[in-house]
Parts: C-alpha cells; structure tokens; sequence
C-alpha cells in the first residue's frame, strides 16, 4: 500500500508492520503495532489486510511450534481415554529373532520375590544384566505394574525434532490383548539413547481384567508404529464384567453355611 491511499507514510510508523508480533491467546491474529487492530487504525487500511490476516498469523505462528501431526492446543494427559484414542494403531510387525540384528528383552514385575532381590527391592533390576531380573507371567490388575526392558542398540526416539511432543513419536511398551490392536496402557522408554543394562518402569493396569494379554515394544515413526517384540502375560485377577457369550464370574464372598 501507498501513502497516497492512507494520508502519510507516517501512518505505517505509527501502526506498526503487518504480523510483526502475534497475540499469543489468539493463534492467527495480526498484531499492530500495540494494540493488536485496536486503536485508530484507518478503516479503509484493515479492510485490505484483515483478509491477510489469519494467513499471515497462522503461518508465523506454525514456524514458533513444534506440533508433531498438527495437534493445536494441549496434549491429552497421559493414561486417559482421550489420549489412547489419539495414538495410531495401524501397526506394522517386524519381529526377529533375537542375536540376528541385535536383542530385545522384556521382563514383567522383575523384582517381585524380595528373596532373590537380595535386599535390592523394586531397583534390583536397575542397570543389571539378566542375572538380576526376575519374569513373572502371572500378574494381578490394579496396582501399578513394574517392567524391565533392555535392548542392545540404539533405542529410537524424537528428542529435537519437530514430533519431539508428539505421541505418535518414539519407543514405547504398550499393553494389548492378544490380536487386540485397542492400546490398554502405555509408557515411553526412550529417554535414554544407549542404556546401560536392564532399565525398569512402571505401567498402569487398572484396566486389566483377568485373561491373556501382551506387552508389545513399539516404535511409533510418521510412517505408523512398528511392533519390534511381543511378550505374553496372564492377569489372575480381577474378574471384571464378563464380555458377551462368556460364562459370568462366580459371586464374590464365603458361601451360605449348610447349618440353618
């Protein structure tokens, strides 16, 4: 624009350059100046740029964030429906056998007999090598379960790139039923690049009920997740509601004594 259609070039030096600043509680609106379009701004002047504006403010405003697959806004908490919902499932497996290109391992509950813990507790599989990891396949839902895993190679992840905030980005160990794409739970393990040892953490299994399940190590790239290994696993307890065309569980409590 010209100074012939808006009085002086005075005008631009007292408004402010178009999109020099964006209003961070408003994605997309063009700030002038100060007042962000309030003030005496010439009418004629915002109806040529306010058109421009949400172009203009949504481009600068995309190159001042890292959103991954293009989630505005907060990311869902972790352990929600909402957030499960969120992560891709369209899995692809490459599952190989172990020592051919390098080893993948997973341990569930490693610490639960104190005994052979020696004294350790919840830490004795902490940076060791399997001699110090126990593997329990039978489990109770509820508490908060521990795990260990352990690769000898670099493990994946997003740190520094634009997906670095994003779910669908990195290593994770995902609890499925088996042939049950539908995540139960899910934590991240790739906060270190080259672990030394075994390293544990701790899944929600709130919502297991009793049945088979599976604990899959998962590579999550923009290309879709890849399941790398597989690790089966029983849950005793509890019944939970009986799912369709299944016998319903047995009551809970002592049975009626036989003597009236």
């Amino acid at each position: 624009f010209g100074s012939s259609h808006f009085g002086s070039s005075s005008f631009f030096s007292e408004v402010g350059v178009v999109g020099e600043s964006l209003d961070s509680s408003r994605p997309g609106c063009c700030c002038l100046a100060r007042s962000c379009m309030r003030g005496s701004a010439h009418t004629a002047f915002l109806a040529h740029v306010l058109p421009l504006c949400g172009v203009l403010g949504q481009t600068l405003g995309a190159s001042k964030r890292n959103v991954g697959w293009g989630i505005v806004g907060d990311v869902p908490r972790g352990d929600t429906e909402e957030y499960l919902s969120l992560v891709r499932t369209d899995y692809k497996f490459r599952i190989q056998e172990d020592y051919v290109r390098y080893s993948i391992d997973i341990r569930i509950n490693p610490c639960k007999d104190e005994i052979i813990a020696g004294g350790m507790g919840i830490a004795c599989c902490s940076g060791t090598s399997i001699a110090g990891c126990q593997h329990n396949t039978e489990v109770d839902g509820g508490p908060d379960l521990q795990v260990a895993y352990f690769q000898n190679a670099h493990i994946p992840n997003c740190k520094g790139t634009p997906f670095e905030a994003d779910h669908n980005c990195g290593t994770f160990l995902e609890v499925h039923r088996p042939g049950d794409r539908r995540i139960l739970a899910d934590m991240g393990i790739d906060q270190v690049d080259f672990p030394s040892g075994y390293q544990t953490t701790w899944l929600a299994i709130h919502r297991l009920c009793v049945g088979d399940h599976e604990l899959w190590w998962v590579v999550r790239t923009p290309s879709g997740p890849w399941v790398k290994k597989i690790r089966k696993f029983f849950v005793r307890s509890p019944s939970c509601s009986a799912p369709a065309g299944l016998a319903p569980p047995p009551e809970a409590g002592l049975p009626r004594p036989a003597i009236p």
